[in-house]
């Protein structure tokens, strides 16, 4: 008999675990109009079936400014080893490239 995915199944394939050891909090450069800042990621929250949300630590000067950073889920492993990925601000929708550049 053949199976059928489930709904379910579907989804669970669309979206790819980051798992508990992945270190993804820390200090982050982001390049941002032209100009590059430091700025604390405290941790990440799911955001689409293909996208992660790093939300900034509440003290962090830029949190205002740009909210959260938008990347796909796939980048996630990336941003652990410190290479450079695309992310979106959640605030204005801009265009930003983050790295990670060390532990809190």
């Amino acid at each position: 008999m053949k199976h059928i995915p489930s709904f379910n199944e579907f989804i669970t394939e669309a979206y790819k675990q980051v798992g508990p050891l992945v270190k993804i909090a820390g200090k982050y450069e982001v390049i941002i109009g032209g100009n590059k800042e430091n700025i604390t990621v405290a941790g990440f929250e799911r955001q689409n079936d293909d996208s992660d949300s790093l939300y900034l630590m509440d003290s962090d000067k830029l949190k205002p400014i740009i909210g959260s950073l938008i990347v796909k889920n796939s980048d996630m492993f990336k941003l652990e080893k410190g290479t450079t990925v695309k992310a979106i601000t959640s605030k204005g929708n801009q265009d930003v490239k983050i790295k990670r550049i060390g532990n809190l």
